[in-house]
């Protein structure tokens, strides 16, 4: 319903329009007497008179009430005998009964051309919001946009507040959504009774209907193939029209159109994921299973030879067949390592704990720990003449020059050289791993860091499930440093991670 106060307010004005034109009339009236104009013409300006209140107040009973005061005010002024209410001349009756007849005519055209005028133009506004509301939808790809889209489409032609609660689980409704910007004062938002209520019965509820009818909100459900997404809620300050409730039903239709379409990519999406995860999990347990066999392989084949033939193997070959068996047990060591830290990345459990650390000290225990792979590598340092001290997780850091020394060993030739520099460029430490031992195949530079991507060649000591590098991107990353690769001039690959130094170089 109309507040009583805007109706008052309304009422006022319209009677200060009627009273300013009945007395610009009257005066012109008064002035044409006096130079002569005929009554005729004088009861034609109050006619125009009558179409003007119509005009300004848009109401008919306003211009039917225009229509008798000027009848009144003519037979007072200008009918004998003047300056009082009675009629001499029968004539005049006929007079005022033809010009009341004739204004409650023109009134009531000109009133329906009013409505009429203004019906198309209210059309037209709502035909061009619902084209700008649906092509609007065409450019948002997440939920909330399409929510703030469709309760800024209801808002902006109809000037009504409006919620929306969307279902959850096919049982029950989520808080209400609304703007801020529209909707200063939640309070006004009422339980969510009736909203339960339109959703389970799939009904309209709420003011003018039977079901809730004193409530201040009406409320419709937002259906889409036989299933109800949610429940629309229009704040009904002033009565909501015909037309602007199949303006409602339409925007409405819209953005529930717009929520399956998101709410059916959103599964798309999250079946895609479950699928590569399916995927990927299974690349997992057969790149270990293949990864672990051959290494348990040489290492239970060693083991057995020297059982069996220990009293007759020379000490040299011995020793041979253990450096085998500590090779294979260090790569062992570092897949399970790095295996135990993609858990905690993907668990998001992966903690660093930064510490002023002494580079040649970090690299001495990578070098270490990767003695048994370097077999005939020629590996080369060079590290600052200073001590050089970088903020850095120790034991994390000396995980990715494991991964990057042992894919430099393993996927190189024997013969060919590495060489680990360190040194300080533009407030960062940089390390590199460099080989001139083949290279990177140039279609996979982009995706190298990616899991289960791994170089591939003739070389290869070991298949690698590709997790080394993965895991040094998101070592390096979660420490605020960057990692890249790509092919040298010495005919091998450069992996560079640079880390933050905050100046910390001390002599």
């Amino acid at each position: 319903m109309v507040p009583i106060h805007t109706v008052q307010t309304r009422a006022a004005a319209n009677f200060f329009k009627t009273a300013g034109v009945l007395i610009s009339c009257v005066l012109l009236s008064l002035f044409f007497r006096q130079i002569g104009v005929g009554d005729a013409n004088i009861l034609m300006t109050y006619l125009i008179g009558v179409l003007v209140v119509i005009l300004l107040t848009k109401g008919y009973w306003w211009g039917s009430a225009a229509s008798v005061a000027f009848v009144l005010i003519f037979n007072f002024l200008f009918t004998e005998p003047v300056h009082t209410l009675m009629v001499s001349d029968p004539n005049y009756l006929l007079t005022f009964l033809i010009f009341l007849i004739a204004s409650f005519l023109v009134g009531r055209l000109t009133t329906k051309l009013q409505r009429q005028l203004a019906s198309s133009k209210r059309t037209q506004r709502q035909m061009s919001s619902l084209y700008q509301v649906s092509a609007g939808y065409l450019n948002l790809k997440d939920l909330s946009g399409i929510i703030r889209h469709g309760l800024s489409g209801l808002y902006q032609i109809q000037d009504h507040h409006s919620i929306l609660y969307l279902e959850q689980n096919f049982q029950d409704l989520l808080p209400p959504h609304y703007l801020p910007e529209q909707l200063s004062d939640p309070s006004i938002i009422e339980q969510e009774t009736p909203a339960r209520w339109c959703f389970q019965n799939a009904s309209p509820c709420g003011h003018g209907t039977k079901v809730y009818g004193n409530s201040a909100w009406y409320y419709l459900p937002m259906k889409m193939n036989n299933s109800v997404l949610g429940v629309v809620g229009i704040y009904c300050e002033t009565e909501i029209t015909e037309d602007e409730r199949i303006y409602i039903n339409m925007v409405v239709s819209q953005m529930a159109l717009a929520i399956q379409r998101e709410l059916l990519y959103q599964q798309q999406e999250s079946s895609k994921i479950e699928l590569e995860k399916e995927k990927l999990r299974n690349n997992l347990l057969r790149s270990i299973s293949h990864d672990l066999r051959t290494p348990l392989t040489g290492i239970a084949g060693s083991a057995s030879f020297l059982m069996d033939s220990y009293d007759s193997l020379d000490k040299q070959t011995a020793l041979s067949l253990l450096s085998d068996i500590g090779s294979d047990v260090t790569w062992l060591n570092n897949l399970v390592e790095n295996l135990l830290n993609m858990t905690r990345i993907q668990d998001g459990k992966l903690l660093i704990k930064k510490e002023n650390e002494v580079v040649d000290d970090v690299v001495s225990e990578a070098v270490r720990r990767v003695a048994k792979l370097q077999k005939e590598h020629d590996l080369q340092i060079h590290v600052p003449n200073d001590i050089l001290l970088v903020p850095m997780d120790g034991r994390l850091i000396v995980q990715v020059f494991v991964n990057l020394l042992g894919n430099a060993f393993e996927h190189t030739r024997k013969d060919s050289s590495v060489e680990l520099n360190v040194y300080v460029e533009e407030g960062q430490a940089v390390f590199e791993v460099a080989d001139n031992g083949g290279g990177i195949q140039p279609e996979i530079l982009d995706t190298l860091f990616e899991s289960f991507v791994s170089a591939q060649n003739d070389t290869d000591s070991h298949r690698g499930i590709g997790l080394g590098l993965s895991i040094c991107k998101a070592i390096v990353q979660a420490h605020g440093g960057d990692i890249q690769a790509d092919n040298n001039d010495r005919g091998g690959a450069t992996f560079r991670f640079l880390l933050p130094l905050y100046n910390q170089l001390h002599n």
